[in-house]
């Protein structure tokens, strides 16, 4: 097992990147998965939903146009990716021998995944947007950001340290 003072920088930041993506998966997310129905009504008084009211503006889908499409994604990234994101962590703490497999599958796989979403909306127009302005362009994509450049750099890592392994060149990895 790993000590704090033995892991790499680099491995502290992706287990920091976990933790941060695990606690908005069990607060915010799951809060969106019990509660979409009402979020309107809620708004007023609930700062959560507030926060979805604000998204809104942005991609109605996660607020007063919740679509089956959305409710199934974040299921799945509430029930199934956070499990594989904790057993990232212990892969890392323990130093598993498929800890950069398991990293570079979930790191392609999740910024793959915010790519198609702002590529499906892109394509079609933004339909869900209320209204296309700079705000709106911003509150849309910023958001998201951290989900698309911390998983991407997961995926880099791991690129990096399984190429090494694979030149031989074990004091790269």
């Amino acid at each position: 097992m790993s000590t704090p003072d033995k892991m790499s920088t680099s491995d502290r930041v992706i287990i920091g990147l976990l933790a941060f993506f695990v606690c908005i998966a069990f607060s915010l997310e799951l809060y969106w998965i019990v509660y979409n129905d009402s979020l309107v009504a809620r708004a007023d008084h609930e700062l959560f939903a507030r926060l979805f009211q604000i998204y809104g503006d942005a991609d109605r889908a996660y607020y007063d146009r919740v679509t089956p499409m959305a409710i199934g994604l974040e299921q799945i990234n509430v029930f199934v990716t956070q499990i594989v994101n904790i057993w990232l962590v212990w892969a890392i703490v323990q130093r598993a021998y498929y800890r950069h497999i398991l990293q570079l599958v979930v790191g392609s796989y999740l910024a793959y995944s915010v790519v198609l979403y702002f590529w499906a909306a892109h394509v079609t127009g933004y339909p869900d947007m209320r209204y296309q302005s700079p705000y709106t362009f911003f509150l849309f994509y910023a958001p998201n950001l951290p989900w698309l450049l911390g998983y991407a750099y997961m995926a880099w890592d791991s690129i990096r340290h399984l190429g090494a392994r694979l030149r031989g060149d074990a004091s790269a990895a």
